[in-house]
């Protein structure tokens, strides 16, 4: 198999990549989280390019401000280039941000206002930008795309919608277990151990998107980085692996936005008593 370039985030997140190798992202699709569900035909679509998760204004401000941040400034022209419809058009607004997203540029003056106050936030995000990173874990290939590896640590930059919000799925999860980002950092800080031979520190920056918006430094512990890391044993990349590869009928959550779009109905659903 033709090892494929992972230099461009178009090579990066391409279907040749995707297939070959594994990433956190992969995983939260295939295996789950507090907050995501699992969906392991969802997650094979997806890795072959078969079906793509639709765009929202959620994600569209969360990589304005990543871009913003830490993108050059060749990268956030781009950026505004390929996102028009965050801009007006017309009228005495016309170049500006739309009404929805000015609380985007709100949430990266609060950042750079820590750093006027001598704060850290900023900080943290000083580095090696988008550095990519790979390894084998238990036999199986995997790559990720840090936003930032620092002097000594690593750096992931969230836009969240509370930081100190609690969420309940069968118990109480603050954002970063439900969303996965704990599994997410300790497969980075495996990456990076096995590129450079240090076992570095996993922070997230996050910012929030309330008016005014919160922000926050945080480390994951390293007991936590190690119970995520525990999910990923060998039988669970071995299913993943040939799931992708069509050697194994993935399971449907049917709950979904696949399962929502691909669903048939065959006989009727007897309504059940809650």
């Amino acid at each position: 198999m033709t090892t494929p370039s992972l230099n461009s985030p178009e090579d990066y997140y391409g279907t040749d990549a995707n297939m070959r190798y594994m990433s956190a992202s992969q995983l939260k699709n295939f295996l789950g989280t507090p907050g995501i569900a699992a969906c392991e035909e969802r997650a094979v679509m997806e890795a072959q390019g078969l079906w793509q998760r639709p765009s929202n204004k959620a994600l569209t401000m969360g990589s304005y401000v990543d871009v913003m941040l830490t993108g050059t400034d060749t990268e956030q022209d781009e950026f505004r280039e390929s996102h028009p419809e965050m801009y007006s058009s017309r009228g005495p607004t016309k170049g500006q941000l739309k009404v929805e997203f000015k609380a985007v540029n709100d949430m990266v003056e609060r950042a750079h206002e820590d750093a006027k106050n001598g704060g850290i936030f900023m900080r943290s995000l000083q580095g090696e930008k988008q550095r990519v990173v790979t390894g084998t874990i238990h036999g199986h290939e995997f790559k990720g795309r840090l936003d930032v590896l620092g002097d000594g640590f690593i750096t992931d930059l969230k836009t969240v919608e509370s930081i100190e919000r609690r969420y309940f799925n069968e118990g109480w999860w603050d954002f970063i277990s439900w969303w996965g980002y704990d599994l997410q950092g300790a497969i980075y800080q495996e990456l990076v151990y096995q590129t450079t031979g240090n076992k570095l520190p996993f922070y997230i920056a996050a910012i929030s998107k309330q008016t005014p918006c919160d922000l926050d430094l945080i480390q994951v512990p390293q007991d936590r980085l190690d119970e995520a890391m525990a999910r990923v044993t060998p039988d669970a990349l071995d299913r993943i692996a040939a799931l992708k590869n069509g050697e194994e009928k993935p399971e449907r959550c049917g709950h979904c936005e696949w399962c929502r779009m691909t669903k048939v109905i065959r006989k009727p659903r007897i309504l059940e008593v809650v």
